[in-house]
């Protein structure tokens, strides 16, 4: 009988390392076309391809593989072309606009013309297919419900287009090579073995994909290295998965567990057993994630000086969309090389902006003009006037290269010659390019225009002069992948044959361009490996840092498509979809956690930041408390290596902690100045360059202007160019928070003091919570409330079952004192137990008045979600003016009606004290109701605030017929035109705060300043705009 074996092991086991040895004997006896090695992500494959050719000194016919490639060897004689997200963006948009024509959309004809919904689509049926249900299968199994039937429809229809051009998408690849199997398995043939290594789970159609290759003659063995005492649930299901199959399941038993593969062990096992403390393991709690990294980067180079490699250094990303950035930008300071490629979007290239703003000339005004004529690489005059003649132009008044010609023929300037050669290139430009065409026409324009301008010679001068070989490098790859881009929309002709306008063809291009990227920086073989919780299986680094570990970040486990939500995972279930409820994806994202802690030898270091804001901070993530819970000792200073990093980091004040030559700088010269004992002073003169000396001699001038009675060109506005460019650059890639922006629009002087210099107040000695700790707690109980008891809140709500929320005090009472132990208050005295009761009497009565409010409302309403987030593991971003502002939040709750498709945003406040209503979202004064609305694609009526101390829910915004929820009195009683209004003058504010704060405009000159502002003592116009 021919091997089907799973080899079920401990972490790291040796038969890892048996099946390891198997390949390379093979390779250096020649055979390395006698096997094929399948591996879960390319990360993996790559580092074992490099093994292999360590081992083998080269070798030829390493067959490695992930389960996708090898569908790609199956379909590389076939003549398919694959289809990109952003064709599928525009075969799905004309589906969906042609059914809405035919009448055949209904329940989704109000969010179909939405970008976000194509977005949905997209994710959706590549779900759907993902499961291997055909639209037959779908139509079978769905429910006859539009919400379902509708989706069936788009399905449908986007097959029959992707059949029609002979496209293909990844996902319909698995059910071609599939089929391709079932009627011949040969592919296989003259195979002496496969090995499949590190899965603990297979996707639907891997795991079709492996039940036909079982079938063939050719021994299977899979290395499952994830046994524990307490098995994970997804490992489970996984191997009854594979007994089916017919493979036969052997414990691998041998070896013994090193501390960290032992943790991992333990951790969510629920047991009582209990680890002793290691000393080799840390925990870093940061006040933000720039400390977070930059004391990483400490660490690493400490433990480089004691001899330990970069490359046998991992950090783990559990929060890679937020850190990923972060983590590029401050080891480009400290100078620490990484494995990972830093890659950059197209659209923020100079060289693919300025293609975007030759057809943006046809527009015709004067900002167009203008963006065009200040082109380096596709440039129409010489560098040395083109700044000159752009000064010129701004000052004249014209809106069209028609009203320009006209002002300069009556106001001559100096340089009058080579605006008329401009103006006649502008004007051949701009009739080039047509305003309707097809595509080919246009990328054909494109095309001729990148031969014309001779852009590979212009690239090589541009960078010659500058000396700068890197920027070479990038702009060339920018030009391949530029060319390759244009030759793939030419490709949709076939798709798109009608004209479209310059429009529509520019809006296509930005979307290729936001979506491709280039390698700006390579990464570095011998660098810090950067990994996330999937890849780091099956690795094993002496040092690993696992950063982000904050509650709310990860583990994200919230589905943001409207298909996939909670309440519908039965039914998905039900017609065959591979969807995953809130626990089962809890237990995968455990396992990951767990195998990044097993991939530690010798130091793990956790990390976390606070990224504390005015009214909220972070906690740390459920899985740092589990494995916590897993170590002995009172508290976290007794089980592990407490390292505080408060902002007094910024300025290093110990010699030990410096790591680049600006800190060395700065304490140098602390050090210098608070030494009175001058013989011991350091002699400074000779380690600082000069060039630093001039810019603290300015600095000071500086201080001296600013210490002035009168007022000067400091009192606010920042004019430096080196702070400017570093406000910049510190807002480059920043993902905004309402609240960052809501107090510079309160006080200019307040967001420099509070957001950029983190200028803190004196602490003080609270009786109770502190503010912040108050509204944190609140926040979760609520949430793990309402989540404990869902079912018998709606029951209640609807009338079927009465439900009574002074019986379950007991819980809100324990669950306050789970979250105040995070805290680490002592909570053993009778005062605390006195505030804990008052606290838990508050939440308890806004309870009962939330649900006497729900259960008399005629339309039935219930809460659906809580604490959603947006902007953090999907980007948010709000366009205004061609800016394109990313933000990121977390909405307490959301309602929805029962028989609608509508819904309710509920934002928890403690009090009632500066409660905002519409006055103050018109003024920019309040930002957040309105953001709110904007992030969510699905249709909001109505905003609310729930005042958890008096138990009212105040309706601040809402559609005026929704009179279930707001009365036509009420201000913020909107029509659609009055909301769309006020989305709209909110955007304007975003970016009239964005647009002052990179401008360094921090001027003294608030809309709103009271009197309790803990800089009152520190501001020069103390009385003078003070509100009551």
């Amino acid at each position: 009988m021919v091997d089907r074996i799973v080899y079920l092991g401990l972490y790291n086991n040796y038969k890892k390392e048996e099946l390891f040895k198997k390949a390379i004997n093979y390779l250096i006896e020649g055979r390395g076309d006698r096997f094929y090695y399948i591996l879960p992500n390319g990360i993996l494959l790559e580092d074992y391809r490099q093994r292999m050719i360590e081992e083998v000194g080269g070798a030829f016919d390493i067959n490695l593989f992930t389960f996708d490639d090898i569908v790609d060897r199956l379909l590389e004689d076939r003549f398919y072309t694959l289809v990109d997200s952003n064709a599928k963006e525009i075969i799905l948009y004309q589906i969906v606009n042609r059914l809405m024509e035919e009448g055949k959309l209904n329940y989704y004809r109000s969010i179909s013309s939405k970008k976000g919904f194509i977005s949905s689509l997209i994710y959706i049926i590549g779900q759907i297919k993902r499961s291997l249900i055909s639209v037959e299968d779908y139509f079978e199994s769905c429910p006859k419900e539009p919400f379902f039937t509708e989706i069936g429809l788009i399905y449908e229809e986007y097959e029959r287009q992707l059949s029609f051009h002979n496209l293909i998408d990844r996902e319909g690849s698995f059910f071609k090579a599939l089929s391709l199997l079932r009627e011949d398995n040969s592919f296989f043939n003259g195979l002496d073995y496969i090995i499949i290594d590190g899965f603990f789970d297979f996707r639907p159609q891997e795991l079709e994909l492996l039940k036909e290759i079982s079938k063939t003659n050719c021994p299977i063995f899979i290395n499952m290295p994830f046994n524990r005492k307490n098995n994970f649930n997804t490992l489970i299901e996984t191997l009854g998965l594979l007994e089916k199959l017919g493979y036969r399941v052997e414990k691998e038993e041998r070896g013994g567990l090193s501390y960290y593969e032992e943790l991992a062990n333990h951790i969510f096992s629920g047991g009582t057993k209990k680890l002793e403390p290691n000393s080799n393991t840390y925990l870093i709690k940061a006040a933000n994630t720039h400390l977070e990294l930059k004391k990483i980067a400490e660490l690493i180079k400490r433990h480089k000086l004691e001899g330990i490699s970069l490359k046998d250094m991992a950090i783990v990303l559990v929060d890679s969309a937020d850190y990923k950035d972060r983590l590029f930008q401050v080891f480009k300071e400290e100078g620490i090389p990484t494995s990972l490629n830093k890659e950059i979007k197209l659209i923020e290239l100079p060289l693919i902006r300025e293609l975007l703003h030759i057809l943006q000339l046809k527009e015709n005004t004067k900002e167009s003009i203008i963006n065009r004529i200040k082109s380096s690489y596709f440039n129409l005059i010489n560098i040395e006037d083109r700044e000159a003649i752009e000064y010129h132009l701004r000052k004249i008044p014209f809106k069209s290269i028609e009203e320009l010609i006209k002002d300069l023929s009556f106001n001559p300037t100096p340089y009058d010659s080579e605006i008329e050669a401009l103006l006649l290139s502008l004007e051949e430009e701009f009739n080039m390019i047509p305003h309707k065409a097809s595509i080919k026409d246009y990328t054909t324009i494109l095309m001729n225009f990148l031969e014309g301008y001779e852009i590979e010679e212009k690239i090589f001068n541009i960078c010659e002069q500058i000396k700068d070989y890197q920027l070479f490098h990038r702009d060339m790859s920018a030009l391949n992948k530029l060319r390759d881009i244009l030759n793939r929309v030419s490709k949709l002709y076939h798709i798109i044959q009608d004209e479209i306008s310059y429009k529509d063809y520019i809006n296509l291009l930005s979307s290729y361009f936001e979506k491709e990227s280039i390698v700006e920086v390579l990464g570095n073989f011998n660098g810090v490996n950067i990994l996330t919780p999937v890849t780091a299986r099956g690795k094993k680094y002496r040092i690993v840092f696992i950063t982000g570990l904050s509650q709310g970040n990860y583990p994200n486990l919230m589905e943001e498509n409207f298909f996939f939500r909670e309440e519908n995972y039965h039914t998905l279930k039900d017609m065959g979809l591979d969807v995953k409820n809130y626990y089962e994806k809890l237990d995968k994202e455990a396992i990951l956690f767990s195998t990044a802690i097993a991939s530690c030898k010798e130091k793990l270091y956790l990390s976390y930041s606070e990224n504390a804001t005015e009214d909220e901070k972070d906690i740390p993530s459920i899985f740092l408390d589990e494995l916590l819970n897993s170590i002995n000792g009172k508290d976290v200073k007794e089980k592990l290596n407490l390292i505080e990093v408060d902002m007094d980091y910024i300025i290093k004040e110990e010699a030990d902690q410096l790591t680049t030559r600006r800190e060395l700088y700065q304490y140098l010269l602390e050090t210098y100045t608070l030494n009175s004992n001058e013989e011991e002073q350091i002699p400074i003169y000779g380690c600082i360059e000069e060039d630093i000396l001039l810019e603290i001699d300015e600095r000071i001038k500086c201080e001296a202007e600013r210490d002035k009675r009168e007022f000067n060109q400091y009192s606010g506005n920042i004019e430096d160019e080196y702070i400017a460019e570093d406000i910049r650059n510190i807002h480059k890639k920043k993902v905004y928070s309402i609240s960052y922006l809501e107090s510079y629009g309160r006080c200019p002087y307040y967001f420099l003091l509070n957001n950029l210099l983190n200028v803190e107040e004196m602490e003080r000695q609270f009786q109770d919570f502190t503010p912040l700790d108050r509204g944190q707690v609140n926040h979760q109980v609520l949430k793990e409330y309402y989540n404990a008891y869902q079912e018998e809140i709606r029951a209640h709500i609807m009338g079927e079952k009465d439900f009574n929320p002074e019986e379950t005090y007991d819980f809100i009472v324990s669950k306050i004192r789970d979250n105040m132990n995070l805290l680490n208050i002592d909570l053993d005295s009778k005062l605390w137990q006195l505030r804990i009761e008052n606290n838990a009497s508050r939440i308890l009565e806004f309870i009962q008045s939330d649900l006497n409010r729900l259960s008399r409302m005629k339309k039935k309403i219930v809460p659906v979600g809580y604490e959603i987030s947006f902007g953090r593991t999907k980007p948010f971003q709000i366009e205004i003016d061609g800016m394109k502002i990313p933000f990121a939040g977390v909405i307490d709750r959301i309602d929805k009606y029962v028989d609608e498709d509508k819904y309710i945003i509920i934002d928890y406040k403690n009090s009632s004290s500066n409660i905002r209503d519409i006055g103050h979202m018109k003024a920019g004064l309040s930002l957040q109701l309105p953001i709110y609305i904007m992030s969510q694609e699905r249709q909001v009526v109505a905003a609310f605030y729930g005042i958890i101390s008096t138990g009212e829910f105040q309706a601040k915004l809402g559609h005026v017929d929704e009179k279930n929820l707001i009365s036509k009195t009420n201000r913020g009683a909107l029509t659609e035109e009055e909301l769309e209004e006020l989305l709209n003058t909110t955007k304007q504010h975003i970016k009239f705060f964005i647009e002052s704060i990179l401008a360094g405009n921090f001027s003294v000159n608030p809309l709103e300043c009271s009197s309790y502002c803990i800089y009152r003592q520190i501001c020069r116009y103390k009385q003078t705009w003070e509100v009551e």
